[in-house]
């Protein structure tokens, strides 16, 4: 059979990702000749890859003007519509899927077989108040009759170039359907989701709120809004597709971290950082960060830092005369002590920039206050990160060494996060304006999606390079600027650097009775706390570990 593929590529930032290479890759063998159209400007290096490993010399360049209508629109100009009737099949497809998960050939031959079907797709979408019943556009293929046909002809050319999406789909998406079978043809879904039970969903979009129906179909491709759109369930769905097919999962998971955002809870579960059996130290020197705001915990939690090997070197800093004078004394040679101008640890790490770069890794804690106005919740908060800070230092800097792509690693949720026990407010027109200011080129809607990924205290382990907006940069924090919001912020702007980060293990959880003590304390503490809502949570806390006795 002679087929023709049009495939529709789209990227916010110019480039193309693996999974869409993937795709190609199964795709190749069952066409005859591929358009590969792209309304997102490509490198001559992309290019060349197309052709020399996928035999696509055919590439058109075009403005995102008409979404993917218009794209196959001038696709189909671009081939010729009398050359298009020469071929048994013109299959329509996007990037907006991952997969193909199964085999594809015998589907084809299937409809191919089938003289009832003029044209086919994928899924369908269900008839609504605002609908027509339709097949979805991401993947449909027209036969020789349907392409030798005038109407076929006449409802392409006069596809406009829409600049609104939902304008696409209202005059094209949901029509193109109705038209040709108006026309006298008929058509086929894969999966037909008219004979699915769908009074639970919101829309009668399988594809988006069904996915684990899409992989029982075995429809072969799975929209990356499956994943996108449901982050919490879309862990469960990877494990699914490991299960059930041979397609690399790895490949979703980059392109999600990629062009998604760094900490969708999907990717989580494999950040953890790997446990170094070895403990060997470092091949290159690094800086830790100490920024002193209270002498007594830096002396309290010194010998944690002391006993790194010697590529570790102290950068001390502290905005207090007096401390910096006690410090000047106590210390030893291996600490290099640093009087600043900045009091919040965050800016004074900035402030010393320049010599934090000359590093290839750099460490950076405090001793400033991270729970305000509870002194024991305080400092049980500062043991965690300080116990997971140095008992996996090594293997941070190690993992840091080895893999390239790797900026940031970050310690687990504090205990107290955990139970729920820190309040935690939201900084959403925050984070999004610094991103802006900071002229960052990935896009995220702060003020739409969550952040899952605080740096607490903003205690982490780190190349420079990752968080060189930080560094290298005139922006000045204001005082105003709440050191939260670049602690939600981190792993954001290492990922607009295309860095990935890790996340060291917690230390074990206490024994129950431990467990009950440590709670049994904090109760006796609520009086002292300045916010009624937290003492309630620590009484609720207090009632469960109760009932567990």
């Amino acid at each position: 059979m002679e087929r023709i593929l049009l495939y529709v590529h789209f990227n916010k930032y110019k480039r193309v990702s693996n999974h869409v290479f993937y795709q190609l890759e199964q795709l190749k063998p069952l066409f005859s000749k591929i358009l590969f159209i792209s309304n997102s400007h490509i490198e001559e290096a992309t290019k060349k890859k197309l052709q020399d490993e996928f035999g696509i010399s055919n590439v058109l360049e075009r403005d995102n003007q008409g979404y993917d209508f218009a794209a196959w629109r001038d696709g189909m100009s671009a081939v010729g519509f009398e050359e298009l009737k020469n071929y048994d099949s013109l299959t329509l497809m996007n990037d907006t899927c991952f997969g193909p998960l199964w085999d594809l050939e015998p589907i084809y031959k299937r409809f191919e077989a089938d003289t009832q079907v003029d044209f086919w797709g994928m899924t369908n979408f269900r008839k609504t108040k605002y609908f027509e019943e339709h097949l979805q556009s991401y993947f449909v293929t027209f036969k020789q009759q349907i392409l030798r046909a005038i109407s076929f002809q006449e409802f392409w050319t006069k596809v406009k170039d829409f600049t609104d999406v939902q304008d696409v789909i209202d005059h094209y998406e949901t029509k193109f359907t109705h038209y040709f079978t108006e026309a006298g043809f008929t058509y086929q879904a894969l999966f037909d989701t008219r004979l699915e039970e769908a009074t639970d969903l919101i829309h009668p979009d399988f594809t988006y709120y069904k996915p684990f129906t899409i992989l029982e179909k075995k429809v072969p491709f799975l929209k990356v809004k499956a994943i996108s759109g449901n982050p919490f369930s879309a862990r469960y769905l990877l494990e699914e597709i490991k299960e059930r097919t041979s397609y690399p999962v790895s490949l979703i998971s980059e392109h999600i971290f990629e062009y998604i955002g760094p900490d969708v809870p999907c990717l989580l579960q494999d950040k953890q950082l790997a446990k170094d059996d070895k403990n060997d130290s470092p091949e290159k020197l690094v800086a830790l960060h100490i920024h002193v705001t209270d002498l007594q915990v830096f002396e309290q939690f010194k010998e944690k830092w002391e006993v790194l090997p010697l590529q570790y070197q102290f950068v001390v800093t502290t905005a207090d005369e007096e401390i910096f004078v006690q410090l000047l004394e106590t210390i030893s040679d291996r600490y290099q002590v640093l009087l600043g101008k900045e009091e919040r640890p965050m800016e004074a790490m900035l402030e010393q920039s320049d010599l934090l770069q000359k590093f290839a890794f750099v460490g950076h804690i405090s001793t400033a206050i991270l729970v305000d106005e509870m002194h024991q919740l305080d400092n049980w908060m500062r043991r965690e990160l300080m116990e997971m800070m140095f008992e996996n230092a090594n293997a941070s800097i190690k993992a840091l060494e080895r893999d390239g792509k790797l900026g940031l690693v970050i310690p687990d949720l504090p205990s107290l996060v955990r139970y729920g026990l820190f309040e935690q407010k939201t900084y959403r027109k925050e984070m999004a304006a610094i991103w802006q200011e900071l002229h960052c080129q990935k896009t995220f809607d702060f003020e739409q999606y969550p952040v899952f990924t605080r740096v607490y205290g903003g205690f982490l382990w780190f190349k420079p390079s990752a968080l060189i907006r930080l560094f290298q940069n005139d922006y000045q924090l204001s005082a105003q600027t709440e050191p939260q919001v670049l602690e939600n912020l981190l792993v954001y702007f290492a990922w607009d650097q295309d860095y990935d980060f890790k996340i060291m293990p917690r230390t074990p959880m206490p024994a129950l009775l431990d467990l009950q003590r440590e709670a049994e304390q904090l109760i006796q503490q609520k009086g002292k706390l300045a916010h009624k809502s937290l003492a309630k949570k620590l009484e609720g806390i207090y009632r469960i570990f109760l009932k567990v006795r």
